[in-house]
């Protein structure tokens, strides 16, 4: 069965000809995403609007992935709201002339973190400048909808990836451009994605290998893995381990050859791992760029550290028969 996911959008308001947003999800609409049923829906600018996609959820209509957008005229990327805030605050009234200053839901959290997932995202449009996480959605009825979303998604228990994206102008993206952007967006968050990864078995003088941790920002904060990264279009396992080793680590290593292959299911994604051997470095080389903090483990300490999902298997495996010598 097709993902089914929910795609909303707002009118002009506040004195705008148009809105982006709208013109972004009728471009979609009109040609549809392969292999996705697209439902979409124009929501009214007001107290009305905001309630809609929530009490949708709460009667139970069921959608693989929400994804929303307003329209946000003083910027000049393309923002994807992390947060929404539990507080109205207009500075303009909405288009039921409504002005508020107040809390939208009594006794709900201060505010809600997407449940999309950020580490897909990031992964999805790393290096590309124009697409950006902002940490306030503003205190309109954009957030005011986003807000009330995640308070259903919360509150009937369903996993659904939800996340508002604010658009700028089109004299800031394109409309092509922004097309692309939220197309991409709707296709990874509608089905998981499978991650080809590769990770460098790096040994110093003494055998022992280099375990990498996750830096306070990431989303697997204070977990370790092995140096790596995803293997991007046109790059094989050994043209990939270069770069991300070069680019992560300030060192070129030459993989030998491939020690370990594993498979895991995150909640998010499925990953693909390849260990290759990369041989010896010199510790004093390392030029850590993406992690906060690396360390030399021997066989006995390998379990000394909290690894990642996917490279327990074989963490375990090698606490038992050893660590594959280079």
């Amino acid at each position: 069965m097709k993902p089914r996911v929910l795609l909303t959008s707002f009118p002009a308001f506040g004195g705008h000809d148009d809105n982006v947003s709208m013109k972004v999800m009728q471009a979609i609409e009109s040609i549809g995403i392969t292999g996705i049923t697209l439902v979409t829906e124009l929501l009214t600018c007001d107290e009305v609007g905001s309630r809609r996609v929530s009490e949708s959820i709460n009667l139970g209509e069921k959608f693989n992935a929400i994804i929303q957008l307003g329209l946000a005229d003083s910027r000049k990327s393309i923002s994807l709201e992390r947060w929404a805030h539990n507080e109205s605050n207009f500075r303009i009234a909405d288009n039921s002339g409504r002005v508020v200053n107040e809390i939208i839901i009594e006794g709900a959290p201060s505010k809600y973190e997407t449940t999309a997932s950020k580490h897909i995202l990031d992964e999805e449009f790393e290096g590309e400048e124009d697409v950006v996480w902002s940490e306030s959605a503003g205190q309109f009825v954009c957030n005011e909808t986003i807000y009330r979303t995640l308070n259903s998604i919360d509150s009937v228990g369903e996993k659904i990836p939800a996340i508002f994206i604010h658009l700028p102008p089109e004299s800031e993206v394109s409309l092509e451009r922004q097309m692309e952007v939220i197309t991409r967006i709707i296709e990874t968050l509608a089905t998981k994605p499978r991650l080809e990864v590769v990770g460098a078995l790096l040994f110093d003088s003494h055998g022992r290998i280099m375990a990498c941790r996750r830096p306070p920002q990431d989303v697997w904060a204070g977990w370790w893995e092995f140096p790596g990264g995803k293997i991007d279009e046109g790059e094989n396992e050994k043209e990939a381990l270069r770069r991300e080793i070069s680019e992560e680590l300030g060192i070129i290593v030459e993989p030998n050859s491939r020690v370990a292959y594993l498979q895991h299911e995150y909640e998010d994604r499925f990953v693909s791992l390849s260990i290759w051997d990369c041989g010896v470095v010199n510790p004093q080389s390392i030029d850590a760029k993406e992690h906060d903090l690396i360390c030399w483990l021997d066989q006995p300490s390998l379990n000394s550290v909290k690894w990642l999902p996917a490279d327990e298997p074989l963490i375990e495996e090698w606490i038992k028969s050893g660590i594959p010598q280079s």
